[in-house]
């Protein structure tokens, strides 16, 4: 099957507010507050963020959806400069929906990413990942170096690793 990795647009906006929520309803369950997710799920939450994304498509420059025959399977949203680590690109954002994890959709999305990443100079790449996620040993697969950790949304604890390119 053929898939395709293209620069989000704005008609993307309901199909991946949908896919966002689905995708943290199945990744974070157990980490994250059951009412939180549950909440994603409402169709006004999706409306809501369909339009925040929509908002913010032209503003997102480095964020990519991954399609399988023109149905978003993932995504990935990356930036040049980390507040996690100085001189970095950081991944903010690298998900698969569940139904297609274990095809290597992942590791396409993240190559993708360091490619573009490198072709800026950049050497350095860093990615948080919650703690009790499963990706934490995707990451360290791929030769992300546990660096230190810190509080997401003040209440979640985020491992980060670190990439040397």
């Amino acid at each position: 099957m053929r898939t395709t990795i293209r620069k989000r647009e704005i008609e993307d906006s309901e199909e991946l507010a949908h896919a966002i929520a689905l995708v943290w309803n199945t990744t974070y369950q157990g980490i994250v507050d059951d009412d939180f997710l549950k909440g994603l799920l409402d169709a006004d939450n999706i409306k809501k963020n369909a339009e925040k994304l929509r908002n913010s498509a032209n503003n997102s420059m480095d964020y990519y959806v991954l399609t399988l025959q023109g149905k978003i399977i993932g995504w990935i949203y990356y930036t040049l400069d980390s507040d996690k680590y100085e001189n970095a690109a950081e991944i903010h954002s690298l998900y698969i929906l569940k139904e297609y994890h274990g095809n290597g959709y992942g590791r396409l999305l993240y190559d993708y990413a360091v490619k573009n990443i490198m072709k800026k100079g950049i050497k350095k790449l860093v990615i948080g990942c919650l703690d009790g996620n499963p990706s934490n040993d995707f990451y360290k697969h791929l030769g992300g170096k546990y660096i230190g950790n810190h509080l997401f949304r003040e209440k979640y604890l985020e491992n980060i690793y670190l990439f040397e390119l």
